[in-house]
């Protein structure tokens, strides 16, 4: 049996998780800017490169060579415009080339190359070369031949090759964010305990705890949106604990538990809202006859 004194320090430590979780959920808000700040940089980077290709057309190349050209400059903004960049998820705190990341996400290059139907080529490089800069490719006469056929220079390939990730930026190596994992613990465990509290000892105070500690766990479900397989399914987790805590204490709050009132019935008996009412009744034993209660309750 839960005394009040159990109750009042059970609310408090409630209180106290759910006050910790909220910097920590704030917190992982974080990841998810340094993701915004590396797209806004590397599409800014394609901008500038897409100038620099359609100013500068070398006169010496054939029709082929300068129709083909064009249609790699077109798939480039493209390329830009749809804003699926590789992830450096390998060398924290590092700017590294990808030719192609763990997600399976092509570079620019990469992507120019495939859009050609050389797949073949990106998957050699790839795997023998896989964070290579393109200047290091240079001895790899399948990739010249190719930037040949297309009326590009290793120089201007090398221009449209960007690097990944770099100081704050870049996903562990570990895909997944320790802070990230503790903050799901604390939303998480904090978000069933008000589940568990509001489903069978509802109060205003733990209502409002449920809510708040659901809140914390869908920021940070939304902020972790699209990284690994772990942050995912922590990702998941959080978003379906975090509602649940949210629609149990917002249900409490504004439909607080049933207390006993006591209401009018025939003979003035007393009636609980619960079901349980007290009706007074004779008691029979033998001849003789008894004022008594009849206690009834539904369930």
């Amino acid at each position: 049996m839960i005394t009040p004194r159990r109750e009042v320090l059970v609310t408090g430590l409630l209180l106290v998780g759910v006050l910790s979780s909220l910097p920590e959920a704030a917190a992982v808000i974080r990841p998810a800017s340094d993701t915004h700040a590396e797209v806004v940089r590397l599409r800014a980077h394609f901008d500038s490169v897409d100038a620099e290709l359609r100013a500068q057309t070398p006169e010496a190349l054939t029709a082929p060579q300068r129709a083909a050209r064009q249609q790699l400059i077109g798939w480039l903004r493209e390329y830009r415009d749809a804003g699926v960049f590789p992830q450096n998820d390998r060398f924290p705190g590092r700017a590294v080339p990808f030719f192609r990341d763990s997600r399976g996400v092509l570079c620019a290059m990469a992507y120019l190359i495939e859009r050609t139907g050389r797949k073949d080529l990106v998957d050699r490089v790839a795997d023998a070369q896989n964070n290579a800069r393109i200047r290091e490719l240079s001895g790899n006469q399948d990739l010249l031949a190719w930037l040949d056929s297309v009326g590009m220079s290793v120089e201007e390939a090398a221009r449209v090759q960007p690097t990944y990730g770099g100081p704050g930026l870049g996903v562990s190596d570990r895909g997944l964010s320790a802070t990230y994992a503790v903050t799901s613990v604390l939303v998480s465990g904090t978000g069933v305990a008000t589940i568990w509290l509001n489903t069978f000892r509802p109060s205003k105070v733990r209502a409002w705890a449920g809510i708040a500690a659901g809140t914390a766990g869908i920021i940070a479900a939304s902020a972790n949106r699209g990284g690994t397989a772990g942050t995912h399914t922590l990702t998941v987790a959080n978003a379906l604990i975090g509602g649940g805590a949210v629609a149990v204490g917002a249900y409490r709050l504004f439909r607080p538990r049933p207390q006993p009132v006591r209401a009018k019935l025939s003979g003035d008996a007393p009636r609980w809202r619960e079901g349980a009412s007290l009706v007074p009744t004779l008691l029979r034993r033998g001849d003789d006859a008894e004022l008594g209660f009849l206690v009834r309750a539904r369930f």
